[in-house]
């Protein structure tokens, strides 16, 4: 068999495909023809693959030149040759082959056996037919999707075909009817030019006639709306005038206004800094009779008791000087806080200003230690005291009466709970200010008005026979007011006294009330007292200025003006509460007045 892949060309494909079968089928295919096969199978792979491509292109041209049909359908019986003779190779197999070589083999000399042989031909054999297969497949592909194409492309080409034939039908048709239509314009034309002049003469009448209507209608319209306008004009003009006037008067109101509120803020201002002088007044004057009273109580002990309370000495020495270094610094803080009000600051946002801490000054004990020398000078040696009786914590308290304070402007009353200074351990100051004590142990709550003062005077000495005093209370007060004391240590007796008083006025009697109802009372009175701490001055509020609402002798709640039943007493009763007594008593109109 020749090598020369010539005879692939033309017409000797199928001579070649028939001897290829007929060789394989006698089984006279040798080795060397087995190589044969797949070289040549590979070559005219390829070769048929470059005719597949320039049948491609020529397929293209085809679909753009209509009269090359018959080459495509040459070209087309090349491809279904190729097509066919890759079907043939592709069932041959590997296996067959060999069978086919062996059978051969048996037959030639043994001299053949060796001739041209290659370990791993079978292997390529078989690849090369796998890859063949492949091929096959993708060339079929390929042709099926050319002809769906090229089916695409003749379908497109017909439709664009008719459509072109029915665009030249239609244009036909109307130069048809233009024609027509011309000839009847030329016939009927000077009929329609007449008719139409008379027509156009009638219509012309008729809307000279609506236009002189119009005219005069619009007319008329024109002298109403003239004389509406100058009514308007007119209205405007004296609307305008009293608007005029009324902004007159408004700026003449807000200028007005505008001086009252400068004026109002100016005397605000003043307001705020003679309630802030007045304050630092007061706290320096608060200072300053401290002071004073240091260095009498000083004196005092430099005096009198020089040995005594060395200790005491140098501890009030240094705190008198703490609060004179604290006295400048509150004048320089007055100072600057002054400064601040003069600038326009407003005086809810200066910060706050707190009073020194300003101990008591215990007088009292070095008055009581002056009493016990001098009632002890004229004795040779003291009478002997009891050894559980020192000097009782509940001796009565010395008192002394304020200095009259200056009230605060009407303007600006203090409030119940001012947010500014106030020393800690005095009673608020004012113009009604009770009397409070001079004890060691701080004032938590001012005593009651009308306590009276004790005196100074020394008690007579008890005579050297007579029974020491008995140390327990005396009736159900005084022992109310030792467990009032053990509950409350930091108070005196004199405080809780009056805590009980307080209570009792806003109750209006303690009957029936328990002993821890009543020290939870005089806890809150204590808790109450504590927390109306001293803060920055600021203008009074008219809620800042009601009395504090008592409460309900029933319920023990607070009572609301609105809320409070009217009684002809003083006593102070929800009107709910006292509901269900006034339905079971109706001669009794008050539960707490055993008199009606």
């Amino acid at each position: 068999m020749s090598t020369n892949f010539s005879l692939f060309g033309g017409g000797k494909l199928k001579t070649f495909r028939q001897k290829l079968s007929c060789n394989i089928t006698r089984g006279a295919l040798t080795i060397t023809d087995t190589s044969f096969v797949v070289e040549a199978c590979v070559e005219f792979r390829q070769r048929a693959r470059m005719e597949a491509n320039e049948a491609t292109e020529e397929g293209e041209v085809q679909v753009q030149r209509t009269d090359d049909h018959h080459v495509g359908n040459k070209s087309k019986t090349e491809r279904d040759l190729i097509l066919e003779l890759d079907r043939e190779l592709s069932r041959l197999t590997l296996g067959g082959l060999k069978q086919k070589a062996r059978a051969v083999q048996t037959e030639l000399p043994a001299s053949e056996f060796g001739v041209g042989t290659d370990p791993d031909w079978e292997s390529r054999v078989g690849a090369v037919f796998e890859r063949s297969a492949q091929l096959a497949d993708e060339y079929e592909q390929l042709m099926k999707k050319q002809a769906e194409e090229e089916e695409a492309e003749e379908r497109h080409r017909q439709h664009l075909q008719k459509k072109m034939e029915g665009a030249a039908q239609q244009h036909q048709a109307l130069l048809e009817k233009l024609e027509s239509l011309r000839v009847k314009l030329q016939l009927n034309n000077p009929k329609a030019t007449r008719k139409s002049f008379l027509t156009k003469k009638q219509e012309m009448m008729s809307e000279k006639a609506k236009a002189q209507e119009e005219r005069d209608r619009s007319a008329k319209e024109q002298q109403e709306s003239d004389r509406k306008l100058a009514a308007l004009a007119d209205e405007q003009r004296e609307e305008q005038r009293r608007w005029q006037e009324e902004l007159e008067e408004l700026r003449k109101e807000m200028e007005r206004v505008r001086k009252e509120a400068e004026e109002a803020q100016l005397q605000a201002l003043k307001d705020e800094v003679s309630v802030v002088e007045k304050q630092r007044d007061v706290a320096l004057t608060r200072i300053e009779e401290w002071l004073k009273e240091v260095k009498q109580y000083l004196g005092v002990l430099r005096a009198e008791f020089p040995e005594k309370f060395p200790q005491e000495l140098v501890r009030w020495e240094k705190k008198e000087v703490l609060v004179q270094k604290n006295k400048a610094d509150l004048q320089s803080r007055f100072q600057e806080l002054l400064q601040q009000l003069q600038q326009g600051r407003e005086l809810e946002s200066l910060p706050q200003i707190n009073m020194p801490n300003l101990p008591q000054v215990p007088m009292a004990e070095l008055r009581f230690h002056q009493i016990v020398q001098k009632l002890l000078r004229p004795q040779l040696a003291p009478p002997p005291k009891p050894a559980s009786s020192p000097l009782p914590p509940q001796a009565p308290p010395h008192y002394y009466q304020p200095r009259p304070r200056h009230p605060p402007p009407p303007q600006y009353q203090a409030p119940p709970s001012p947010r500014f200074f106030q020393p800690p351990g005095y009673p608020p100051f004012g113009e009604h200010a009770a009397p409070f004590m001079v004890t060691r142990p701080p004032i938590l709550y001012p005593p009651p008005q009308v306590q009276t003062l004790h005196s100074l005077a020394p008690s007579p000495p008890p005579p050297a026979g007579a029974p020491p005093a008995a140390s327990g209370p005396a009736g159900k007060l005084d022992k109310l007011l030792e467990k009032l004391g053990g509950r409350f240590p930091q108070c005196s007796r004199a405080q809780l006294t009056s805590l009980l008083q307080q209570v009792k006025s806003a109750r209006g009697t303690l009957a029936g009330m328990s002993h821890d109802e009543l020290m939870e009372q005089v806890g809150q009175r204590l808790a109450r007292g504590e927390r109306s701490a001293p803060g920055p001055i600021q203008r009074p509020t008219p809620s800042m200025q009601r009395a504090p609402p008592k409460l309900c002798l029933m319920c023990q709640n607070h009572v609301e003006p609105e809320s409070r039943h009217p009684l002809s007493c003083s006593h102070t009763i929800h009107r709910d509460c006292i509901q269900m007594w006034l339905r079971s008593s109706k001669n009794n109109s008050c539960p707490f007045c055993p008199t009606k």
